[in-house]
Order: structure tokens, then sequence, then C-alpha cells
């Protein structure tokens, strides 16, 4: 009797590890409208000390009636405080968030929504990032909007019906020492913008040779690498007839013609050289009525030995490519239940554990990091279910075996199409996950949802995070290169004054820690060099003018090649002997407190200096009412320009 229990019981188990669920599946149709259905399925087991959401989140926007974001969001440092910021696009709207769940900005975009995400990179290489969307509203429409890091309009540009339905690339094609925009657009009869490969600048000139025009569709972002060494990129880009491969200049290399009813609209490859000697091969897949996952040689465009992989069910996904080991995993998801997430080697062999065999799809990018510090690397993807009001993100060890400790994580709404998204958004030196989610249900009231989950691993432990694996939306998968770090000068002051013009700089050495031996110091001025591997932290400049403003950049050099500088200091030189009152001025009181009058015939600016000779304060109107309340106690100078000549005069400040 006792036996018969336990086997009913063990059979009740069975089928309790089996039973099938209500759950809401996602698609998408070939218009790209995801849509959802209701299905009696098996949903993945539920997590063990599941993490939860940070506090301030999750987030919730409106979205659009129809069309849905895909392919995550960007994380990026936007100001420079060593903390990601959270860029989101969506609907016909921008939001930057930071770690706490606050939104710093929000801006409109122009030309329709946002189905992709922004493009981030230093495009005119002054230091600040710039944020790039592309807009369309199905088949119509279409907008490029360029934002610097606070949120100003640099470019809003409407293509008057060519939507661009993609990610932008950000690279620099013309070896100009500048980031051009590169993306896809579809084109109407009536649009202002052609179909086919564009590359703008900053300024929204199209540069030399393009646009590249393209007789049939395009969609998907295009990936840019420099696949013969001259070191001048390549473009990949693809139509629902043909893939291409097009020159820095907009010639075309070559062409790959569709066969056998397959399409390469969606599924933007990426560029990886397997072997390690300049043999880049091209790594993608194809949807439609005959769809299969492909290695190409980049340089011809035919097919590695071992490949194409026939598959069943179409796919939008994108691939992923990392190191393991001595030799790389391929990552491919699809829609669809059953054999739907694969991995590769580049040989094409399956790995062991692979195919997964799902109850639904995996379709968004897919991330690889080492969320459990055990020192070997986890996948993490999208799901296309969600139970209840609830999606999934799941993880995955190399083998195959499913990640539960912590794992899945339980975000509002569906997760299919985009993925985890990995950064440090607190600052903290430590991995968080932010995922993007939404609900379907053609109502506006849909949200979209921004998640994220301390993941409280080392920022070193990610290998690939985002869409595309990089902000800048690349696909060009390279080895990293070893980033030397050392310590900058600090402490940069300046002395001047006296009867001859001169300015005594000095500095305080880099603090121990450094990677290498401090060789010495480079000093520039305005930007040009003045001394190379100065030894002493002090330098006199005696090429200086009274009243004029020079600005200096001390750089320490090291025995590892690297270097790192100080920020720019600005120093006017401004001698002792200034007169007490300048020849028929009246600065009064003197001393001053809070306010000061300066009263001459002519007026045209008041400058006044500190005693380093440091820019202040600049009036160029209203001189009887200067506001000084926020300069400290010392000693002064003011610099007088009038129409006719200029006066300095001395001035002290007492409060």
């Amino acid at each position: 009797m006792k036996k018969t229990l336990l086997l009913l019981a063990l059979f009740s188990l069975s089928l309790g590890l089996t039973a099938q669920q209500p759950a809401t599946r996602a698609f998408i149709d070939e218009d790209g409208i995801i849509k959802t259905e209701s299905v009696l399925t098996q949903l993945p087991p539920a997590s063990r000390d599941a993490l939860t959401p940070m506090p301030g989140f999750p987030l919730s926007f409106g979205s659009n009636t129809t069309y849905k974001p895909m392919r995550g969001l960007a994380l990026a440092d936007l100001n420079n405080d060593g903390s990601d910021e959270i860029i989101l696009c969506h609907n016909e709207e921008i939001n930057v968030i930071d770690g706490q769940g606050n939104v710093l900005w929000t801006q409109t975009l122009v030309g329709g929504m946002a189905q992709y995400p922004a493009a981030v990179g230093d495009i005119n290489k002054d230091g600040i990032l710039e944020i790039v969307s592309l807009t369309a509203y199905g088949n119509a429409r279409g907008g490029i909007n360029v934002f610097d890091a606070s949120g100003n309009v640099l470019m809003a540009t409407v293509t008057n019906n060519n939507p661009l339905i993609c990610a932008p690339v950000l690279a620099d094609l013309n070896n100009d020492s500048e980031l051009e925009i590169i993306f896809c657009g579809r084109g109407k009869a009536s649009a202002s913008i052609s179909a086919g490969i564009h590359a703008w600048n900053l300024q929204g000139e199209e540069i030399e040779g393009f646009p590249f025009e393209l007789p049939s569709t395009p969609a998907f972002t295009p990936t840019v690498a420099d696949i013969d060494g001259d070191g001048f990129l390549e473009m990949f880009v693809s139509t629902t007839s043909a893939l291409y491969c097009v020159s820095h200049t907009g010639d075309e290399i070559y062409r790959v013609d569709s066969e056998e009813a397959y399409k390469y609209s969606y599924q933007s490859p990426l560029v990886v050289d397997f072997e390690g000697e300049g043999n880049w091969s091209l790594v993608g897949a194809c949807h439609g009525d005959n769809p299969h996952h492909y290695i190409r040689n980049a340089h011809t465009g035919e097919y590695r030995e071992g490949w194409p992989k026939q598959v069943t069910s179409w796919t939008y996904s994108t691939p992923t490519v990392v190191k393991n080991g001595d030799s790389h995993a391929i990552f491919m998801g699809m829609s669809g239940e059953g054999n739907v997430f694969y991995q590769y080697d580049a040989d094409g062999n399956i790995a062991p554990g692979f195919p997964l065999n799902l109850s639904a799809g995996i379709e968004g990018f897919i991330s690889v990091a080492d969320i459990d510090n055990d020192g070997e690397d986890e996948i993490i993807t999208d799901f296309n279910l969600m139970d209840g009001e609830q999606g999934y993100i799941r993880a995955w060890e190399m083998d195959g075996t499913e990640v539960t400790e912590g794992f899945p994580l339980r975000p509002q709404g569906l997760s299919y199409m985009n993925g985890a998204n990995f950064g440090d958004i607190d600052g903290d030196g430590n991995l968080e996950i932010v995922t993007l989610t939404y609900v379907q249900n053609f109502s506006p009231d849909d949200p979209v949802y921004v998640t994220a989950y301390a993941l409280n691993q080392p920022i070193e432990n990610l290998v690939y995070g985002t869409y595309k694996g990089t902000n800048d939306r690349m696909g060009w998968i390279r080895e990293e290169e070893v980033v030397v770090s050392c310590n900058p000068v600090t402490n940069l002051m300046a002395q001047t004054g006296g009867d001859v013009s001169t300015v005594y700089l000095y500095w305080s050495e880099p603090e121990p820690g450094s990677t290498g031996n401090l060789l010495g110091y480079y000093i520039q001025k305005n930007g040009e060099l003045l001394q190379e591997l100065l030894e002493m932290p002090e330098y006199v400049d005696n090429e200086v003018e009274f009243f004029e403003t020079y600005e200096y950049v001390i750089t320490a050099v090291y025995d590892d090649n690297c270097e790192a500088s100080s920020a720019p200091l600005s120093v006017t030189p401004i001698p002792d002997g200034v007169q007490e009152h300048g020849k028929e001025a009246k600065v009064y009181p003197n001393p001053a407190k809070n306010m000061l009058h300066v009263e001459d015939f002519g007026l045209t600016q008041v400058e006044v200096f500190n005693i380093m000779g440091q820019s202040v304060l600049s009036v160029n109107e209203n001189f009887e009412t200067v506001d000084i309340s926020h300069l400290q106690n010392g000693i002064y100078f003011i610099r007088i320009k009038t129409t006719e000549e200029e006066k300095t005069v001395k001035l002290v400040i007492e409060k």
C-alpha cells in the first residue's frame, strides 16, 4: 500500500512539473507589429531568492498604441560622474534616467516614434557624448534626432515619408576624426531622403559618396567594420532581396542575392574574426519561408564551411558572439516553441546542451556576463511569455543548464524583442541589469516599463550587454584592447605678476599606484606642445603678454605608454604695478563688499581677475551695479575696456 501511494505521489509530482498553465505569448507579424495571444503552456521554473527591483523602480511611461520598442535601451555615462544613465527611446519621446529612478530630462522626437534604441558616442570628439535616435511610424514619416548629453537638440530633421526603422551606427567613415551617423531609410516616392544607406555628419550634411541607393526595402541597423585592414571601414546592409558590402566611399564591393525565399531585412549581423588572422566573418540570420542561421566570409560573401543552418521558425533575433575559452560561442534565438535557442561554434557544431527546447521563443538581443562571479559566463535572454502581468528575463549556464538562483527576473510586462541591458547605473563599480518591458493591448493606456536590478557583481564581469554589443551599434566584435590606466597631474596652479610678464606653473606629482614609472611631463599651451618631458613639477613660461589669456594642460607620461592630463588651467598675467585708479575711471567702493560701481566714458566691458590672473567675472552691461557677492575676500584686478583704451584698477574685497 505504501509503495502504491509513493508511485501515485511521484506520478502527481511529474504531472505538476509538466502541467500547462495559462499565459500570454507575444509574436510579431510581417509588418513589425507585436501581437499577443492567450495560450496554455509550460512556464519557466520559479527563481530562488529572486532579485527585486532597485529603489525608484520600476518606472512607467506611455507607449504607442500599435508599435512597441525593440532591442532594449542604451546605458552610458552622459555627465561623467562615474555612473551610467538610462537612455529610453519610446513612442515619440526620449527620456534620460539616473540610477535612483529620477528622470533627468525628456525631449520630443521628431518624425514619428522610436522603435529601436539610441546610439551613443562622442561624435565631434569634444569629450562629451551625443545621443542619436531614429524614428518612423509604420511605413511612413521618419526623423533623425541628435541631442547633447544635457538634452539640448543638436539636430531634428524630418525625412518626409522615409521611415527609419533601425538603430543608427556611429563610426568615422571618412577618417575626418569625427563620427558619421550611418542609417538606412526605406523611402517613398515623396520622400525628401531617398531609400538607401545614408552617412551624415553632425551638421546634417551627407558625406561624399552617399547615399548608396537601394532598390528594395532595407530595415536593419547597418554593420560597420574594417575587414581589409586599410584603416577605412566597410558596411554591411541588407534589403528584403540582397545583402550588400559597401565601401567607405559609397561603392558596392559585392552583393549576395537572396535565394529560396529567405530574406535578410531585420537581423543585423556581426563581424567577427574567429581565427584572429584578419579573416573576418559575417554572422547573422535570415527569415522568410526558408529561415536559417549563417556565417559568410565577410570579404567575399561566400558561406563559411559548415553553414548555413536551417531552422524551423521565422526569426527577428540578432546574434551574439563571445569568446568562450580559446574558441567562440555563437548564440541565436528564434520565435515559436520547441528548439528555439541555439549555441554554435564557428564551424557550425551545436554546443552540448543545445538547442534549448522551450515553450516560447527568444528574439531579443542575448547578453553574456558572469552573473554569479564563479569565473564562468552565463547567458541572459528575453522570453516571449508573460504570466499574469509579469514577464521573464532568463539565464543559463554555457552548458544549457538554467540558472534559478535569483533568476528568472520578473519585470512588469513583456520582455519580448528586448533583453537584459547591463551597466553600472549607481556608480558602485558593480553591474546592474536594466529591463525594458511593455503591455500590448493596443490601448492608449499601454505602459512601457523600465526596471533596474542590482546584480552586485563587478563591472568587469560583463562580456556583452546591449544591442549589437556596443552603444555605437557598429557590430564589429574585436578582441578587447588592454586599457592602461594611470594617475593624472593634480592641483595645477599658477602665479603671475612682476614688471615682466611671466607665468609660473606648479603642480602636485601624481599619487602612487600608477601602472608604470613616471618619466616626466608634457606642457601644452593653448593646445600646442610647449615643453616635452620636463622632469620637475614646475615650469616658467616667459613667452606671455599682460592681459592675454592662456590655457595650460600638464600631461604626466609613464614608461608603459600611459599618459594622463590635468584639467585645463586658464591664466591671464597681470602686472604688480597696476594703477590704484585708472585714468578718469571711477571704481567704488574700494574696498568693496557685495556691489561694485564702475564709471568711465564709453565703457564696453569690465572683467575681474583674481590674484592668480584667472578671470572670475565678466560684465558687458549695467556697469553701475556689478554684483560681486559671490567673490571671496582678497585682492583683485579690474580690467576696464572702453571704446578707446584699456585700464586696470586694483580692487580689495572685504566683507
